[in-house]
């Protein structure tokens, strides 16, 4: 068990100094001026975090006061209770799918295939993750705690009542800490029954949901003679804070017991089977390799198990457009939700803003976040090189049909917000409406060609496609944005057909520009001077 210690040590170790490095801490350093510097972390942290759940609590107060009026103390434990349940319910399908221990490469190697004891190995691997996943419980009960306090002591916080005021948000913190023990632990539970040698239990996610459904069941039932304590198990502000922590760690104990008992026969192997790619996505998502990471995502979205795609007969480019179909349908994330959501608010805000200045500013938004979408099938296509500059397709129409997709993804964004920013505001619809075709295909051809001209063929052989940059941000904004400011400088019917015909113009240029530096990404670059 001293070497699963050492391991498991070694690895909550780089855990830590990762998120000390972001505020420059060397842990390793002894010196005086840097044990100086991190009693000045934990003071500017600590002051930060009060200060900015403060802040949350003068709306949370209101919170409170809407959902029970007269009850806030009862409002925020029912707040505590749905964050606790949602937050449970998630977890256990997770648990019933998948191992909720993750063990990387490295821990299959050392660990599947010795005789260590399975349950000390999985109680060993307990804590960092509970921790990480308590840390947001405790600041919402904290909150919750100083919302309450805003509804119960005055107005203007004297020295005095800071005591007070701050009790209100530890006793709330403190509270939620065993009780979520006791929840993570019975995930842990579900994941590890799963997961017993060599048995499969396909029946498992039955019972889980139905103790699910009976949970919420006995929790929303009015007039239960529980509820009460219930409440001030998760959120004890009555003075009761003693009873709560005893009664919260006899459920934490008793979970870890559970824990225990069905640990021995838990099988690593499969643990490691399931969990080492998510393991390695999580490290590459902590280091910003945000292409790694995709790759990864994208392998795991298309595995044994999918079905293949019907492709129908399209010839040449047209390949091009099905492919990013395919993609887009399988490697769809909530992120791409939130992409089209604000291509589609930040064009609805442009009737109903009042002065030109802040329309200008939401179309500045629109074009960086239309380029950034419109390099992302483009970027994957050319992390596949050899592949991709073998296609017997003209490298205008292979840009053109690559950029397809998403130009026409943010023009319907665009069209619709328009027309329900007209209609919120009682006006036709924007003459905008007429400029975004050239202004949406200059945003994507700019972002392209900053793409293409940084790639280097030896760095494409290997995956290795750069980003849109700073230049290129600055290059769609002056190309897609020249047409919006010759519109607002020349009103009229003239002035709108003039724009649009430049924001044509410069859209082909945009796509010129694109199109030479692809077809020059072979040819030598002879360094200056």
């Amino acid at each position: 068990m001293r070497a699963v210690h050492w391991v498991r040590s070694r690895q909550e170790e780089r855990e830590l100094t990762y998120w000390l490095s972001l505020v420059s801490y060397d842990r390793h350093d002894q010196s005086f001026n840097n044990r100086v510097y991190l009693l000045y972390l934990v003071i500017f942290f600590s002051v930060w975090v009060f200060m900015t759940l403060s802040m949350f609590a003068s709306g949370g107060a209101s919170l409170l006061e809407l959902l029970v009026p007269g009850a806030p103390a009862r409002a925020a434990a029912w707040i505590e209770l749905a964050l606790l349940g949602a937050w449970s319910a998630f977890c256990l399908a997770g648990a019933v799918r998948r191992s909720p221990i993750l063990f990387s490469e490295q821990d299959a190697v050392l660990l599947s295939q010795t005789p260590v004891s399975r349950r000390q190995v999985v109680l060993r691997w307990l804590w960092m993750p509970w921790l990480e996943s308590a840390i947001p419980f405790c600041l919402a009960a904290v909150t919750l705690g100083f919302s309450l306090a805003e509804t119960s002591l005055p107005a203007s916080l004297g020295a005095s009542q800071v005591a007070a005021y701050t009790a209100f948000g530890l006793r709330a913190g403190l509270a939620i800490l065993p009780v979520h023990l006791a929840l993570f632990s019975l995930h842990w539970v579900v994941g590890v029954l799963r997961l017993q040698r060599d048995a499969v239990r396909p029946w498992l996610p039955w019972p889980v949901l139905a103790g699910g459904l009976a949970c919420g069941a006995a929790v929303l039932a009015p007039g239960l003679p529980w509820l009460p304590w219930l409440e001030g198990l998760v959120f004890p502000l009555d003075g009761n804070l003693t009873v709560a922590l005893l009664a919260g760690a006899a459920l934490a104990v008793t979970a870890l017991g559970l824990l225990a008992g069905v640990s021995p026969a838990f099988s690593l192997s499969r643990a490691a089977q399931e969990t080492q790619e998510v393991e390695l996505l999580q490290t590459a998502q902590r280091y910003r390799l945000n292409d790694y990471a995709a790759e990864i995502r994208s392998r795991q979205r298309m595995g044994v198990s999918r079905h293949p795609a019907r492709l129908p007969a399209l010839r040449g480019a047209g390949a091009l457009v099905w492919k990013d179909l395919v993609q887009s349908r399988r490697a769809w994330r909530w992120a791409d939700l939130f992409q089209t959501l604000s291509l589609f608010t930040l064009m609805l805000a442009v009737p109903l803003l009042p002065d030109l200045n802040g329309r200008l500013l939401s179309a500045a938004v629109w074009i960086f976040l239309l380029g950034k979408a419109a390099v992302v099938r483009l970027r994957s296509d050319l992390a596949a090189w050899p592949l991709a500059r073998q296609l017997p397709i003209a490298y205008a129409r292979f840009l053109g049909f690559d950029l397809l997709l998403a130009v026409l993804g943010g023009l319907v964004a665009g069209w619709a917000g328009l027309v329900v920013g007209a209609w919120l505001a009682g006006q036709p619809v924007h003459a905008w409406a007429l400029l975004l075709p050239g202004v949406a295909t200059a945003a994507a051809g700019a972002a392209a060609y900053d793409v293409i001209r940084r790639a280097r063929s030896s760095l494409l052989l290997n995956g290795s496609v750069p980003e849109a940059g700073a230049s290129g941000v600055l290059l769609g904004l002056l190309l897609a944005g020249l047409p919006l400011l010759l519109s607002a400088a020349l009103p009229g019917a003239t002035g709108l057909g003039l724009s649009c015909l430049a924001g044509l113009l410069l859209a082909a240029l945009a796509l010129g520009l694109a199109i030479r530096a692809y077809r020059n990404v072979d040819a030598p670059r002879w360094p200056s001077g």
